[in-house]
């Protein structure tokens, strides 16, 4: 799904693009009244868009995003980022079970080496998500999903002195909803070698609308101890505080 924007950012439109044929890098398979799923997935770390030029409009023709359309990228570029996953989940009437691996390569963003702004190290990480879903009755649920990930940094030289070449993080997310409202807890340890335990808690609620959307308020860093070795904040900040969030997605 591309989105189409006009030069002020504005979305005017979605471009909708589907495979003629099933995609040989997912599979379902289905046993009686349950199910098993398998997929693979490789990106590239970029988004796409269509950019209009000034005062076209779109008529809902493609034909028109030929003429006055080109492809764009939106946000920052990362040179070399990559990420390879695979999941296999297990459903059946009443919940199910799934496991993912993932591997990849990211760029370490610019406020953790200022003095090497557009040339910050670059990152390799492995993770492992386990995840799970019970169904309470018709209109109710409890999840589970923890994580685990282990990064090493490359080059070290790109990095700054106080952060490590390897670090292991650790999150554990419990949710569960009833009707049109859910609820989430999300723990995260971040074990830096050389450096004291990071660990957090954030919350978040949220609401199903009518319309097909959902609205959520919550905080991150609702409970910390330690110090994040990935903070914004200055090296005297011992307590970073809750960050709140409002976010709102809108199905298409």
């Amino acid at each position: 799904m591309l989105p189409v924007l006009d030069t002020s950012g504005k979305v005017e439109a979605f471009l909708v693009l589907e495979p003629t044929t099933a995609s040989q890098s997912s599979r379902r398979w289905r046993f009686g009244e349950s199910q098993f799923d398998a997929a693979f997935g490789l990106e590239s770390g970029s988004s796409l868009a269509l950019l209009c030029s000034p005062g076209s409009s779109f008529n809902g023709a493609v034909s028109s995003l030929a003429r006055n359309c080109q492809l764009a990228s939106v946000g920052d570029t990362t040179p070399g980022a990559r990420r390879a996953s695979a999941t296999a989940s297990m459903s059946r009437p009443g919940g199910g079970v799934g496991l993912t691996l993932g591997e990849g390569r990211d760029t370490l963003p610019s406020f953790l080496s200022p003095s090497r702004a557009g040339s910050a190290g670059q990152v390799d990480l492995n993770d492992l998500t386990v995840f799970a879903k019970k169904d309470i009755g018709d209109d109710a649920y409890v999840s589970l999903a923890g994580t685990l990930a282990k990064a090493t940094l490359i080059p070290t030289s790109a990095a700054p002195a106080t952060l490590n070449d390897h670090w292991t993080s650790r999150s554990l997310s419990v949710g569960g909803g009833i009707g049109r409202f859910s609820a989430n807890i999300v723990g995260q340890v971040v074990d830096t070698p050389g450096l004291p335990k990071w660990e957090g808690v954030g919350l978040g609620v949220s609401w199903r609308t009518p319309w097909s959307g959902q609205l959520t308020v919550g905080a991150d860093n609702v409970i910390t101890r330690g110090k994040n070795p990935f903070s914004k904040m200055t090296e005297n900040a011992d307590d970073e505080g809750a960050v709140p969030y409002i976010r709102y997605q809108q199905d298409l």
